[in-house]
């Protein structure tokens, strides 16, 4: 499972910064765990900043949406500019992220 989220990584990182990213897991608890991953992993090769936006509005706005969500998952990876959106998540908390996805801030 850990060369699969390594490969993951990889893949992502080729296009971070330039694209949104989606990424599809078989479950909903690896759809918290990968996101996790890629944030951990981006964090310790010092990247976490190809996911943001550069400006600081779209910093503050991802912590004033942590705020609103319910998922500890979600408030877990949402100040980095991951997301993660499944089935299990609160109408509330899925709207938000299809939200924040379209306007560019994940």
């Amino acid at each position: 499972m850990m060369l699969m989220n390594e490969i993951c990584y990889e893949k992502v990182m080729e296009r971070a910064g330039k694209h949104q990213i989606l990424v599809f897991c078989h479950s909903r608890k690896e759809t918290a765990r990968t996101a996790k991953i890629i944030r951990d992993m981006a964090l310790a090769q010092d990247q976490l900043h190809r996911f943001l936006k550069e400006d600081s509005a779209s910093k503050e706005l991802l912590l004033s949406q942590v705020e609103k969500a319910t998922s500890a998952d979600l408030k877990d990876v949402l100040p980095f500019g991951i997301g993660i959106h499944h089935a299990g998540l609160g109408k509330k908390d899925r709207n938000m992220v299809e939200d924040l996805f379209a306007d560019k801030y994940l």
